[in-house]
C-alpha cells in the first residue's frame, strides 16, 4: 500500500496549483426545485418563481447547497473515465490519484451571492494541496480542493469551497 500511496503522492503533487475550468451551463429551475425538494426547501423562492420574485430575486432560488453538493455536470462520465472508487475526476480538478479510493474530509463555504435560475455558471476548480500521512491504519492522502463559482458572464463570484478529501 504505501507504495501505490507514494505514486499516488508524486502524481497528485503534479496537479498542485493548476487550474480546471469547468463550464456548469444555465441553471435549470427544474433542477434547483428538484434538488430543494431532496433537502428538504419544500416550499417559498426555493419552489415558486413568484415568491423568489417577491423577495427580490431574479429567478427561483437555489438551495444553499446546490452548486457545491453537485459533483458531475454532464451526463455523466463513461465507466473507463472513473477513478478506482467510482468517483468521477471533476471534484479534484483531473488531478490523478494513481487508482486510490478517495472519501470526503469535510468542506468549508463562503456564499457571495443568491444562486438562482438562470445563471450561466462556470466553477473553476484547483488543488491547492497535497499531504502524504501517516494514518492509523497505513499511509494517506489529504488534498485540498478550491472550487470558485462564478457567473460565466461577468465573473462575479457566487459560492466558494474549500474541501479536503482523503485518498487511501
Amino acid at each position: 500500500m504505501t507504495a501505490l500511496v507514494d505514486e499516488a503522492y508524486e502524481k497528485a503533487s503534479a496537479g498542485v496549483g493548476k487550474v480546471q475550468e469547468i463550464r456548469i451551463g444555465v441553471l435549470d429551475e427544474r433542477a434547483l426545485q428538484r434538488f430543494a425538494l431532496v433537502v428538504g426547501h419544500t416550499d417559498g423562492p426555493y419552489q415558486d418563481p413568484a415568491a423568489a420574485a417577491d423577495l427580490g430575486y431574479a429567478g427561483l432560488l437555489a438551495a444553499p447547497l446546490y452548486l457545491t453538493a453537485v459533483l458531475g455536470w454532464d451526463t455523466g462520465p463513461a465507466e473507463s473515465d472513473l477513478l478506482a472508487d467510482g468517483n468521477s475526476r471533476t471534484p479534484l480538478g483531473d488531478v490523478d490519484v494513481a487508482g486510490l479510493r478517495l472519501m470526503g474530509g469535510g468542506q468549508d463555504l463562503t456564499f457571495h451571492e443568491p444562486v438562482v435560475a438562470g445563471l450561466d455558471v462556470v466553477m473553476h476548480a484547483e488543488v491547492t494541496a497535497v499531504t502524504r500521512k501517516e494514518g492509523r491504519s497505513g499511509p494517506l492522502l489529504v488534498i485540498e480542493v478550491h472550487r470558485r463559482y462564478v457567473e460565466a458572464g461577468d465573473g462575479r463570484l457566487l459560492v466558494e469551497c474549500h474541501e479536503s478529501f482523503l485518498a487511501r
